[in-house]
């Protein structure tokens, strides 16, 4: 039996091997507790790619003291060159599980999906549609005033967190005219001097974000309730509680786009 690379899922982590390898094999204990499965090739290898159901035990007894499980934001922003490798492979594996795992019906007529024989994609077994793996762009901003960074705490999601802003792109938009109108509506300013700064996979479940900077133009900060609680002008020696090494929002404020470029 021909051995290939094993990415395991489990609730958004990966399972690594403490040499920050990929195991070759699926630990007998997660044998019973795979929901999905596909095979793909990862950095040119054939690999597959396996979610497990969110209740398979979190150590493995086969492997007990020879692996872990680590969130992909912990692998965007590690600073093990072995471990930073697998940033790519492990985003494009997770991203297409999950639409692997939630792509099951044919949007057309409502038949089961079959995977398709010769790309990445899925078939209706009646109608013939073919469904490809969903990817949703969306711009993430750091807005700069007179050496300040803006940044927000959502009104949805880590309430006590402030970030850049961010949002999705919409049709008939640039990228350069969605952080504007994002920017404006959510925060009540105008920007100019819009210029990109990097872009990085998002796999949760499917997001593509691309990085910019602004430079703030007009207008004081009246947030929208419905989206942001609290938005204000930080100097960069003192910042609140922000985003974690690894998320696009960390690399923003803190310059590692232009480091690494």
């Amino acid at each position: 039996m021909i051995q290939r690379p094993q990415y395991i899922f489990r609730s958004g982590e990966l399972f690594v091997l403490d040499d920050t390898t990929i195991p070759m094999e699926i630990p007998e204990e997660f044998a019973g507790c795979v929901a999905d499965s596909i095979e793909l090739r990862l950095v040119g290898i054939p690999s597959r790619v396996v979610l497990l159901a969110d209740d398979a035990p979190s150590e493995p007894a086969s492997f007990l003291g020879k692996g872990h499980w680590l969130r992909l934001r912990e692998i965007f922003g590690a600073t093990d060159p072995e471990l930073r490798r697998l940033a790519g492979p492990a985003a494009r594996a997770l991203g297409l599980i999950n639409w692997h795992h939630s792509a099951r019906f044919c949007g057309r007529c409502g038949s089961p999906l079959v995977d398709h024989d010769n790309e990445i994609a899925r078939k209706c077994s009646q109608c013939g549609n073919v469904t490809y793996p969903r990817i949703s762009p969306a711009v993430i901003v750091a807005v700069e005033k007179e050496g300040k960074i803006l940044l927000a705490r959502h009104s949805y999601r880590n309430q006590d967190m402030f970030a850049c802003v961010a949002g999705f792109l919409e049709h008939g938009e640039t990228l350069e005219e969605c952080v504007a109108r994002e920017v404006r509506e959510e925060i009540g300013i105008e920007v100019h001097k819009i210029r990109y700064a990097g872009s990085q996979s998002w796999p949760y479940p499917d997001q593509f974000m691309v990085a910019f900077r602004a430079e703030w133009k007009s207008g004081e900060i009246h947030v929208d309730p419905s989206e942001i609680l609290e938005a204000k002008w930080f100097d960069r020696d003192d910042l609140p509680n922000h985003p974690m090494p690894g998320t696009v929002a960390w690399n923003l404020i803190h310059g590692i786009f232009e480091a690494e470029s």
